[in-house]
């Protein structure tokens, strides 16, 4: 049951990842290039310090397409010119990067695993703030698909290490806080 659940979350969140990047493409959506680049760094950090640490799980599935995902997104926003970029976004995304020198230093995932969802937040910010100040930049279904897909991960992380609970909770509370914020002044 594990690994069909993982593999819908996967799938859910590659078609998320899909019509984000769709969007991107046309231009509906311009997406803060610098954090969908170190969402890509972190996420793939997390996922080889996780099965280099304790193995893979079925439930790492959806940060495994998510990490394909925003290498896509990011490539695509650039690519296409369509994105956004404030000067302070350097700053988020070099505090974001700071995970893969903790990992390198420390080589625990539990010190990596908590280190990225905080260096995630810190890249959320720029396009959390565009998202409460022009919602419309950031809408797209993606957002309550990725919850979806946590949501899912989540399901089967129950009777596993703690650790791999954590990174799916904190996408379910991120991907739904962007789609409130999203949803505002629709």
């Amino acid at each position: 049951m594990e690994r069909l659940i993982g593999i819908l979350s996967g799938i859910v969140i590659g078609s998320s990842q899909l019509i984000y990047l769709i969007n991107t493409v046309r231009k509906k959506i311009r997406p803060s290039v610098l954090s969908w680049a170190g969402w890509a760094c972190l996420m793939g950090t997390t996922l080889v310090s996780q099965i280099i640490g304790n193995g893979w799980q079925w439930s790492m599935t959806s940060i495994l397409w998510s990490t394909a995902g925003c290498i896509c997104i990011s490539a695509a926003a650039l690519i296409s010119r369509s994105y956004s970029f404030e000067r302070g976004d350097w700053l988020f995304l070099a505090l974001g990067l700071a995970c893969i020198g903790v990992y390198l230093v420390s080589s625990n995932p539990w010190t990596t695993t908590i280190f990225a969802i905080l260096a995630d937040a810190t890249l959320a910010v720029p396009t959390l703030r565009k998202a409460f100040r022009d919602p419309a930049t950031e809408r797209s279904v993606a957002w309550p698909l990725g919850m979806i897909s946590s949501m899912l991960a989540l399901t089967i992380c129950f009777g596993h290490d703690l650790l791999y609970f954590l990174f799916p909770a904190y996408l379910v509370v991120l991907n739904g806080w962007m789609t409130v914020l999203t949803r505002k002044r629709a």
